[in-house]
């Protein structure tokens, strides 16, 4: 066969068609190869047929190895053309034998076979589509056989799980401390647990059927019918607390928690269930708290009483200088002499003016009436100007404070006024309590340190005889007093005041000779 038959032949072969050498590099490559791969001759003689394939084929090994002892190695390969683009080929490699150059020679055919693969995963994904669709016939037969079944044992389970539902809610309304009730929308008594008799006094047979509103304080009325009527709130749950009038007559205040159960499609309220717990205790204690301050105003105000004397007499110095000041300055005018000799004598004059109207300001403040109103101080200050308040009482009974105030603690937010009424309240008691004491033995100690990163705390004690154990647990009770003339306020106040600003307040008994009283106070 002649070299030109044989390229003719080489060029006709339908597929793709590759000579390699026995090193695996391109010898020959027809026309086919060039349209499959879009590589020309030129451009792929001497170089590896792996340039078209995604991986690595081990031709030199497959020529020399593996062809000798079979007559074909074929494989589906996936290659890259020219221009990027990707497809799958059957690859069948012959050995065969050139007589002109007496050596063996690879023939590497491509069988294009991607439209065969897309037509077959095609066919594979009909055929899952079908295979599906008959699976969905057949559980859709067996679905509408099994729903009379499915739905007869749902609401078996349904009522099943609705009386469970019920007894749990019964054994928890039962063993509630609560009054856990049910209600229709304008307030009937539907249901009603036990504990109802031990806050209400009623027991439950006594209220169903009854209205909730006729046992409500007529001043809470309006808000808690208004709480039962939310048809235009979203919210279905709320709070409100009000009043109560009990079997025996009279009122307990009740915290309620109110749940709104509407009809799931409607969406109307079919009924109410509420959680009632007393919390009489707790209103009355705030109110008690608000009642406290007003005490403490008046406490103040009887104070005066006490300290008008000692204010008197601290007014009438300032005054008295005055006066005496002003009939020199008239005696110099009338002796003719130089008027500008007398500015050192109206500057005095001034400063005594000054010196009443501060004490005057500082009256003013102490009796003035509020709330609670907070400003930044320094407590060693306050303690200072307080004991500035007693002067003349401290020097009337012979009695020496003694300070040891820390230097630099930090500030505290309070109210002045009533921080004042506390230190004055118990300065006032100190030397009442010391009037057997001899007078040279007349002390008052006050001591501020810090009590920790969060608080400091002021120490107040005497030299008297203190407060015996018998008696430390009534000196916070109202109208309890051990003075002759006393009203038994002072110390309920005290503590009062303390704890409103969120301190604690305490008195250590006379043990080992050695009472006190000291208060808290959390910082700014």
């Amino acid at each position: 066969m002649n070299n030109d038959y044989a390229t003719a032949l080489f060029e006709a072969i339908n597929d793709s068609a590759v000579l390699l050498d026995k090193t695996g590099r391109i010898v020959d490559w027809n026309q086919n190869a060039t349209a499959l791969f879009g590589y020309t001759k030129k451009e792929v003689i001497g170089r590896s047929l792996n340039l078209v394939y995604t991986q690595n084929y081990p031709f030199p090994r497959i020529i020399q190895e593996v062809l000798p002892l079979q007559k074909k190695w074929s494989e589906e390969t996936f290659f890259v053309r020219k221009n990027g683009g990707k497809g799958i080929c059957k690859t069948n490699v012959t050995l065969i034998n050139d007589p002109q150059l007496n050596k063996p020679l690879a023939l590497i055919t491509h069988q294009l076979i991607s439209t065969y693969k897309d037509e077959v995963a095609a066919m594979q994904i009909s055929l899952e589509k079908k295979e599906n669709e008959t699976l969905e016939h057949r559980d859709a037969l067996y679905f509408s056989h099994s729903m009379a079944i499915k739905n007869l044992i749902a609401l078996e389970q349904a009522e099943k799980n609705l009386r469970e539902s019920e007894l749990r809610f019964h054994l928890l309304a039962e063993n509630s401390t609560d009054i856990i009730s049910r209600h229709t929308t304008d307030g009937i008594y539907i249901y009603l647990s036990v504990s109802c008799k031990t806050w209400l006094g009623y027991t439950p047979e006594e209220l169903i059927g009854f209205n909730i509103f006729k046992l409500v304080h007529h001043d809470d009325l309006e808000k808690v019918k208004k709480a039962f009527n939310r048809r235009k709130s979203n919210d279905n749950h709320h709070s409100v607390t009000f009043r109560m009038r009990r079997k025996e007559g009279d009122y307990r205040w009740f915290e309620n928690s109110l749940r709104l159960i509407r009809d799931e499609e409607k969406g109307y309220i079919k009924e109410i269930q509420s959680a009632s717990r007393d919390v009489t205790e707790r209103i009355l204690d705030k109110k008690a708290r608000l009642r406290g301050q007003q005490l403490a105003h008046v406490f103040r105000l009887s104070t005066m009483e006490e300290m008008a004397s000692g204010m008197a007499h601290e007014i009438s110095q300032p005054l008295a200088a005055i006066v005496n000041y002003t009939r020199g300055c008239v005696r110099y005018l009338e002796k003719g002499q130089d008027p500008s000799q007398l500015t050192e004598i109206m500057q005095k004059t001034v400063a005594q003016a000054e010196r009443a109207g501060e004490v005057i300001h500082r009256l003013k403040n102490f009796f003035c009436k509020g709330q609670l109103l907070k400003t930044i101080c320094a407590i060693n200050s306050v303690i200072r100007e307080t004991a500035s308040f007693i002067r003349s009482e401290l020097n009337a009974s012979k009695t020496k404070i003694d300070f040891e105030l820390t230097k630099d603690l930090p500030l505290i937010s309070v109210d002045k006024i009533q921080l004042q009424q506390v230190i004055l309240n118990l300065m006032q008691n100190a030397i009442e309590a010391m009037k057997e004491t001899a007078h040279r033995d007349r002390r008052i100690h006050i001591q501020t340190k810090p009590a920790d990163h969060n608080r400091i705390e002021i120490t107040v004690s005497d030299t008297g005889p203190g407060f015996s154990k018998e008696i430390i647990n009534k000196v916070f009770k109202p109208f309890f007093t051990t003075k002759a003339h006393g009203r038994g306020m002072g110390l309920a106040i005290c503590r009062s005041i303390i704890e409103a600003h969120g301190g604690e307040f305490t008195i250590n008994p006379n043990t080992n000779s050695h009472s006190w009283i000291r208060f808290t106070l959390p910082l700014v």
